[in-house]
């Protein structure tokens, strides 16, 4: 066991109860968003209205897309969206074949709004 993980589990050990299961709630917290992100797309209610995100980011996947049909390239989508990695445009690409009413939908209500 490291330094590191020792002192933590010391600190953890004596501090309050409460203290104690306000850092397990925050460790689980951490841990469900890094699995998230390793999907790329997720869904956060109220961020974006609760619309499917990039994870870790508030880019909504109909945003990209509806830049992508308006005609800019992966490359100016990266410039546009300073947050988006070239690494989630697949997951972009992804989600928006599966969930292409979902998708057409949000863009629609935007054009509206």
């Amino acid at each position: 066991m490291s330094t590191l993980t020792q002192t933590l589990l010391h600190e953890l050990q004596t501090a309050p109860e409460p203290v104690q299961r306000e850092v397990l709630v925050f460790l689980l917290f951490i841990k469900e968003r890094s699995r998230e992100q390793g999907r790329g797309i997720e869904r956060t209610p109220g961020v974006c209205g609760g619309d499917a995100c990039v994870a870790g980011t508030r880019l909504p996947v109909w945003s990209i897309e509806q830049g992508r049909r308006r005609g800019f390239t992966e490359d100016e989508l990266l410039v546009n969206y300073p947050t988006l990695r070239r690494s989630n445009l697949p997951a972009v690409r992804d989600y928006v074949k599966t969930h292409a009413a979902e998708i057409e939908q949000a863009i629609r209500e935007n054009e509206q709004a």
